[in-house]
């Protein structure tokens, strides 16, 4: 049985030049300005968090570690800023992006546990947080973690992949096969559902190639290389 494909996941920076978080406007009723003058909803900084205030030069020193995959540094700059909030959801997360980066899981786990802790709408904490326990091969933690960034953000098509990938290995493998119906619906453009799903109609008695092979190709057209075991089984008679 061939395991279901997944990127690794990073919790973006978000609004790192600036005290709070410049989030895309989806529905609230009042409006907030960040360090930058931009307008943000308050319902929207549930769901993002925002950086603790007056700590902009120490995100600015952090996005800069950051991009030169500078961990100790970016890792420095995070924990001063927690210094001045230790509850702040968002600075919790970003510290986890750093010491994933870094490869210290054990760390990066229990930096995402303190995120969805202090809030627990933030649902790219959760996403990071199920991986580590996927990682670990603790799917049913990792279903978990899902679920609930799934139930923070139902749109988000990553959630929908992850969780088939934890369905798949527990032998769920119609419930994988609707989340990934599922993810590819919000995400038509999402390869990596694409190509999930070839594989799972391949692996179906008798495989259903006609349908493996139009998401396979799919995958192939945006951008997923060619997969030799996936070739061999669509030649197959």
């Amino acid at each position: 049985m061939q395991r279901l494909f997944r990127t690794a996941l990073l919790i973006p920076l978000i609004a790192l030049a600036c005290a709070s978080a410049g989030a895309q406007e989806k529905k609230g009723l009042s409006t907030l300005e960040n360090a930058r003058g931009m307008k943000v909803k308050e319902a929207d900084l549930d769901k993002t968090g925002t950086l603790p205030t007056a700590t902009a030069a120490l995100a600015d020193r952090a996005a800069r570690a950051f991009s030169k995959q500078d961990w100790p540094g970016a890792r420095k700059a995070y924990r001063e800023m927690l210094q001045s909030d230790p509850e702040n959801a968002l600075a919790w997360a970003n510290l986890g992006a750093v010491e994933q980066q870094a490869g210290g899981r054990d760390a990066a786990a229990a930096c995402f546990e303190a995120s969805v802790r202090f809030n627990p709408k933030l649902a790219q904490s959760w996403l990071s947080l199920g991986l580590l326990y996927s990682g670990k091969g603790d799917h049913y933690r990792a279903m978990s973690c899902f679920t609930r960034a799934l139930h923070e953000d139902p749109v988000d098509a990553r959630a929908h992949n992850y969780l088939a990938i934890e369905a798949k290995d527990l032998g769920w493998v119609d419930a994988a096969l609707s989340e990934l119906q599922r993810s590819i619906e919000i995400n038509p453009d999402y390869g990596i559902a694409h190509f999930n799903l070839a594989t799972i109609y391949l692996e179906q008695k008798p495989p259903a190639r006609s349908l493996a092979q139009r998401h396979y190709q799919r995958a192939l057209e945006l951008g997923l290389e060619k997969d030799e075991v996936i070739e061999q089984k669509l030649k197959a008679e």
